[in-house]
């Protein structure tokens, strides 16, 4: 059964740092993804100081730039956003397929939440889409991280 996607914003650790760990490619889509996961941590409570970029080459470095961020201790959760657009072969559909692994090995390894916001598109216009607006995948990605922190606080005591 799935859940409902989080909508609001969970209350906020002012103390936290969160890392945005974004591919180079789309610029101005990416640029959207950003700005949506920066306004919804802000308005959790989260200081702008403690909200970190980490450009990564493309999406497929996420993972690897999401590793080093965490084996550093730079940030109490992640979020990785970036697009890949289908082309003609599978390559695209590899790279995503092994994007959202590395994440995912990362935040099982770390014990940080690292949340997946690589959109795997047909279209750059399906990926506009899904980074205006309430849609914002950032915007969710940014909910969900928080959702986790505090889920993790109050497991962990």
């Amino acid at each position: 059964m799935q859940t409902e996607a989080v909508k609001s914003n969970p209350p906020a650790n002012p103390q936290w740092k969160i890392a945005l760990i974004h591919s180079t490619y789309y610029k101005e889509e990416i640029d959207a993804l950003v700005a949506g996961a920066m306004e919804v941590l802000t308005e959790a409570g989260i200081p702008r100081g403690n909200i970190s970029p980490y450009p990564a080459a493309g999406s497929f470095e996420i993972p690897l730039i999401g590793g080093a961020v965490a084996k550093e201790k730079k940030a109490d959760a992640m979020i990785g956003l970036g697009i890949i657009v289908e082309g003609e072969t599978e390559h695209a559909r590899l790279l995503a397929e092994q994007t959202a692994r590395g994440i995912m090995d990362v935040q099982l390894h770390a014990g940080i939440p690292f949340a997946f916001e690589v959109l795997y598109v047909s279209s750059l216009k399906q990926a506009l889409e899904r980074c205006q607006g309430e849609g914002n995948k950032g915007r969710e990605a940014a909910r969900a991280v928080l959702h986790s922190l505090a889920e993790l606080k109050r497991i962990r005591g």
